[in-house]
């Protein structure tokens, strides 16, 4: 065997792995990043916009094709990530018409919008006045969002909560929480699905998950819904793992 060949058949140095999967987890932490600026965006056009809201409500269960779905492209279009695929860009227009469907006390002005708003308001009178912003300190509404500052550096967690966790949460939540048995068998459902499957039975498992007022992760359902193609396997395993630990203390109760 000839020497180049001996090396050929080294195994890899120590270290090398790590080196390798460094760029693939940042590209991860970049397109959660992405994930969470699209959800917060839409969230604001919701509660400033009805009519964007109607619009992004109308398109549920919709494909991107499907005529109630044309009112969503004026909207959604530039807010998706650059050269998708259909399969992308349909999981970003499920994700807005879910969050959209929302009743509406879930788009209660908070207070950054408050703020927002005013300064906005403050921008357009120094316009309208001519007067110049040098030597100003920045207003609200041109210095970056705090929740963007911390776009690029880790996630403090790998994985967000997912679907499944939230269907478990719905079972233990105080006051209206849902039926053990019924939630089981819509996670059941829910993981046994096609891509077009999972997009169809997706709105009526979120329905009753917001009617106890459980909180859904909507950035790490897109990041799910977009890797669902090739990795349904261990997004539907990690589903029923949630639920079934989360739940695990009703059984025992």
């Amino acid at each position: 065997m000839s020497g180049r060949e001996d090396r050929d058949r080294r195994p890899p140095i120590r270290g090398q792995a790590v080196t390798s999967q460094a760029p693939e987890a940042s590209k991860r932490r970049g397109r959660r990043a992405s994930y969470a600026d699209f959800v917060r965006d839409i969230e604001r056009l919701c509660r400033r916009d009805p009519g964007s809201r109607a619009a992004l409500r109308a398109g549920l269960r919709r494909d991107l094709d499907h005529p109630r779905a044309r009112p969503m492209h004026r909207l959604l279009t530039t807010r998706l990530p650059e050269r998708c695929d259909d399969r992308t860009a349909q999981a970003h227009y499920t994700v807005a018409s879910l969050i959209a469907a929302q009743p509406r006390h879930a788009f209660a002005l908070d207070r950054g919008d408050d703020e927002d708003t005013a300064a906005e308001q403050d921008e357009r009178v120094l316009q309208e006045s001519g007067a110049s912003a040098e030597g100003t300190t920045p207003s609200a509404a041109t210095a970056p969002e705090a929740d963007s500052l911390d776009v690029g550096l880790p996630d403090p967690t790998p994985y967000g909560t997912s679907f499944g966790a939230a269907l478990g949460q719905a079972v233990t939540a105080k006051g209206t929480s849902m039926r053990l048995s019924a939630a089981e068998s819509r996670v059941n459902l829910l993981t046994r699905q096609s891509l077009r499957g999972i997009h169809l039975h997706l709105p009526a498992a979120v329905n009753q998950v917001r009617a106890t007022e459980t909180p859904i992760d909507w950035g790490q359902l897109l990041a799910d819904l977009v890797d669902w193609p090739h990795r349904s396997g261990r997004i539907s395993r990690r589903w029923l793992q949630d639920f079934y630990r989360i739940t695990a203390r009703v059984d025992q109760g």
